[in-house]
């Protein structure tokens, strides 16, 4: 029996999303030791999570099913964020939350902006939606026009980034509430909040149709143990928490995302740091006359490459253990993508890219 037969005929041409390989897989390739090599590729905090948060996931019941309901993860992000509880869903990673909102829309179309994150259109298509793309304009500006349009054409879901990953650049409350004036499920995917110091939550109070989803796994340093969230209407975030999945979010998970929370004045110091080093990286990359760096309200910096192919920059780097994000796409064909680390890894890049220079 040939069991291809067996499963859904879209898959057959589906675009796989590329994920990044952990820093032990990438090791091995390029025989070295994994403390030699400087990972910028995919926008994690090399700091690492806070102490008493590794101790909490450690100390967590792992022989218990975790609660369902998440209760006091989401009463203490309610008072962070000013919200309220039943307003709060949590997720295995913010792609948990966006999964769910596709599947409670289940829209015929969903909008994305272009260049942006892939697990927009990745998800939209495993979910059987038809992905309308709308590009961005120049500087990376929202195309608000095209957007309309499309959802005037039928897309009920329309799925934005603020900062945008990879350029970088926030929307502004004016484009939200323009959006959120269409007919349409409006998610904006807020992972690079914290280093912005931004958000669209409050608009949630005047516009029902916003949902805002956010992240452990940046600021926290939670990218491992999968923990996100989003912020809604409280009927919204009711559906939402009546078609996830009941345990969807580990013990481990939810314990340390509660000790994140109770020394987030701590773990924001970090965020400072990363946004000074971002700076650094921003000023230190416009030194190379053949590098373009786009200003970035998040934990990386965009950066197009002139005069030379991005792709071999990209390898060159990588063989000299420091790792960046290589876009072999149309929208960003000869551009690199760098996360912001700590102060040595910024050191090791620009001493790795001044010996590509010189090749």
């Amino acid at each position: 029996m040939d069991v291809r037969t067996l499963v859904r005929a879209d898959f057959a041409d589906l675009e796989e999303y590329a994920p990044v390989k952990p820093i032990e897989v990438l090791a091995r390739e390029l025989g070295l030791a994994p403390d030699e090599i400087v990972k910028l590729d995919a926008n994690e905090n090399l700091y690492g999570p806070h102490p008493a948060v590794r101790e909490a996931a450690a100390r967590a019941s792992f022989h218990i099913y975790p609660d369902p309901y998440h209760s006091a993860l989401r009463e203490a992000l309610a008072e962070w964020l000013s919200v309220r509880p039943d307003q709060i869903v949590a997720g295995a990673g913010a792609d948990d939350i966006l999964d769910i909102v596709i599947r409670l829309v289940w829209p015929d179309a969903v909008v994305t902006a272009p260049p942006t994150f892939g697990m927009y259109s990745f998800l939209a298509r495993v979910n059987r939606a038809r992905v309308v793309e709308v590009p961005r304009l120049d500087g990376w500006e929202l195309d608000l026009a095209g957007i309309a349009s499309a959802v005037r054409q039928g897309a009920t879901l329309v799925f934005l980034a603020s900062p945008n990953n990879p350029t970088g650049n926030l929307a502004s409350v004016e484009e939200i509430e323009r959006l959120c004036a269409l007919d349409a499920l409006v998610v904006v995917d807020e992972a690079y909040a914290e280093f912005a110091g931004t958000t669209f939550v409050p608009l949630i109070a005047e516009h029902p149709n916003l949902v805002v989803v956010r992240t452990f796994s940046k600021w926290a340093g939670l990218a491992g143990l999968r923990i996100g969230y989003g912020v809604a209407n409280e009927e919204v975030a009711r559906r939402m928490m009546a078609i996830k999945q009941p345990y969807n979010v580990s013990v481990a998970a939810e314990a340390a995302a509660l000790a994140a929370l109770a020394h987030r004045d701590e773990l924001m110091d970090t965020v400072r740091a990363i946004v000074r080093e971002r700076e650094r990286l921003e000023a230190e990359l416009a030194r190379f006359p053949w590098l373009r760096p786009h200003h970035s309200a998040a934990n990386f910096v965009l950066c197009g490459v002139e005069g030379r192919s991005a792709r071999h920059v990209a390898d060159a780097l990588r063989r000299r253990g420091v790792l960046v994000r290589y876009y072999d796409r149309p929208e960003l064909r000869n551009y690199i993508r760098i996360s912001a680390g700590r102060p040595r890894d910024t050191d090791r890049l620009l001493a790795a890219l001044r010996e590509v220079e010189e090749e």
